[in-house]
C-alpha cells in the first residue's frame, strides 16, 4: 500500500539518530552511566507507549497515531540538535522512544484492520522490507556522518526526514482506509476466551525470552568484534550485511512459513541459538581475521532469522487475541522490556563471567522459548479445530431448521 512509503524517510531518520544517542551524551560531558540511562529512557518510553496506545487503539485513531509519531520524532530530533545538557538528551530520548513505539504499533494495526488475516504475513513482510531498507540507508548515512563530522547537524536532517513522513502520511492516509475487512472478521484461533488468554501469556513469555536473548547477545557485539581485533569498519560491515539479508528475506518469509507463523518462529529461534553458540566458541577459540570472518558469517544468518521473527511474530500475535491493539501493545512492550533487561545484564555478565558465558546464556534463553512456542502452536490448533467444528454444527442445524419450515 502507498502509505508504507511514508515510513521510509522516518526509518532513515531513526537509524541515523537513535544509535548515536550515547555519543550525544558523551559530547555533552556525560559518562557511560548517563549514556546507558539515555538508552534505558528511550526503551522505557517505548514500552509505556506500546501498552497505553495498544489498549486505546481503534481504526479511527490509527491515522492520528501515525501522524503524532512522525511529528513527535521531528520534535525529538530538533531537541537532540539544540540540547545543551545531558538532561535535554534524556527528554529527547523519551520523546523519540514514545514516537517510535507509536509508529511501529500503528503500522501493524493498520495492516491488521485493513487486510484479511490470511495476508497479514505477506503485507507485514512488504512493509518491513521498505522500513528496513530505510533503516539500512540511515545506518549508512549515520556512519558516514559520524566519521566525517562530530557536529549534530545530522539531527536537523533527521527532523526534516521525519517531517517529510508526516507530510506524506497526512496526504495519503484517509480517516477510513479502503478495505477495512479486518475489523469485521474474527479469526477462529482467537475464540475461546480464557484459553486464548492463556495462549497470549505463553506467547508473550516466549517473545520476552527470545528478545532478551537477542539483547544479551548483540548489545555488546561491537565491543566483542573490536576485542577480536576488528575496527569500526568491521562492526559497520557486520550490521549492514545483516540488515541487507533481512531486507532480501522479507518477501520470502510467507512462503517459508506457509502460514504457520508460530512454528517458523521456533525454527528461527533454533537458528539464533546456533548463532550464539557459534559466537561463544569463537570467543573461546579464535582471534584475528578468522574470528572476525566467522562473526560476520553468523550475522548473515542472524539477518535471515531476524526477518522471519519480524514478520511471523506480529502475524501470529494478532491471531491469538480478538483485540489486536491490546495484544500488539503487549507484544511490543515485551520486546522493549527485554531490550532494557538484556542491555543491563549483558555488561554485568560479560565483565564478570566473560563473553563465552554471555553468548551461552543467550543460547539457553533462546532455546527455552522454543517449547513455549510449540505449546502455543499445539493449543492454537486445538482451539481452531474446536471453533471450526462448532461453526459446522451451527451451520448444519440452521440448514435442518430451514428444511423443516419449508
Amino acid at each position: 500500500m502507498k502509505w508504507y512509503r511514508a515510513y521510509f524517510p522516518f526509518r532513515v531518520a531513526s537509524a541515523a539518530t537513535i544509535p548515536l544517542i550515547p555519543l550525544y551524551v558523551g559530547r555533552l560531558g556525560g559518562g557511560l552511566a548517563e549514556a546507558g540511562l539515555a538508552v534505558a529512557i528511550f526503551n522505557a518510553a517505548a514500552t509505556t507507549a506500546s501498552l497505553v496506545f495498544g489498549r486505546l487503539s481503534s481504526l479511527k485513531v490509527l491515522r492520528s497515531y501515525v501522524l503524532g509519531g512522525f511529528l513527535g520524532f521531528t520534535l525529538a530530533s530538533m531537541l537532540f540538535y539544540f540540547a545543551s545538557s545531558v538532561v535535554h538528551v534524556f527528554i529527547a530520548s523519551a520523546i523519540a522512544g514514545f514516537a517510535t513505539a507509536v509508529c511501529a504499533l500503528a503500522a501493524v494495526l493498520f495492516i491488521a484492520e485493513t487486510r484479511d488475516g490470511s495476508s497479514w504475513g505477506k503485507e507485514i513482510g512488504v512493509f518491513n522490507r521498505i522500513s528496513d531498507f530505510g533503516w539500512l540507508s540511515g545506518l549508512v548515512i549515520g556512519a558516514l556522518w559520524s566519521y566525517l563530522s562530530e557536529g549534530r547537524e545530522l539531527c536537523i536532517v533527521s527532523a526534516a526526514l521525519a517531517g517529510i513522513s508526516f507530510t506524506y502520511a497526512f496526504t495519503i492516509l484517509k480517516w477510513q482506509p479502503a478495505g477495512c475487512a479486518g475489523m469485521k472478521q474474527k479469526d477462529a484461533s482467537t475464540r475461546g476466551n480464557g484459553r486464548s488468554n492463556g495462549l497470549t501469556v505463553l506467547y508473550v513469555a516466549s517473545t520476552f525470552l527470545m528478545f532478551l536473548s537477542t539483547s544479551l547477545a548483540y548489545s555488546l557485539l561491537p565491543s566483542f568484534i573490536v576485542r577480536m581485533g576488528g575496527a569500526d569498519m568491521e562492526v559497520f560491515i557486520a550490521y549492514v550485511s545483516s540488515t541487507t539479508i533481512s531486507v532480501l528475506t522479507y518477501p520470502r518469509v510467507e512462503s517459508i512459513s506457509k502460514g504457520d507463523h508460530v512454528h517458523v518462529q521456533s525454527l528461527a529461534s533454533a537458528g539464533r541459538a546456533l548463532i550464539t553458540v557459534t559466537l561463544a566458541l569463537t570467543a573461546l577459540l579464535l582471534r584475528g581475521i578468522t574470528g572476525i570472518l566467522l562473526v560476520a558469517t553468523t550475522m548473515l544468518l542472524s539477518g535471515f532469522t531476524w526477518a522471519i521473527l519480524n514478520v511471523a511474530g506480529p502475524a501470529a500475535a494478532m491471531k491469538l487475541h480478538e483485540k489486536k491493539g491490546k495484544i500488539m501493545g503487549i507484544y511490543n512492550a515485551s520486546i522493549f522490556l527485554s531490550s532494557i533487561a538484556g542491555s543491563a545484564l549483558s555488561g554485568i555478565i560479560a565483565e564478570n563471567l566473560g563473553y563465552p558465558t554471555l553468548f551461552l546464556t543467550a543460547a539457553m534463553l533462546t532455546s527455552a522459548s522454543i517449547p513455549l512456542l510449540e505449546k502455543v502452536r499445539q493449543k492454537s490448533k486445538t482451539i481452531t479445530h474446536a471453533a471450526t467444528d462448532k461453526d459446522h454444527i451451527i451451520t448444519t442445524t440452521l440448514i435442518k431448521h430451514k428444511h423443516t419450515y419449508h
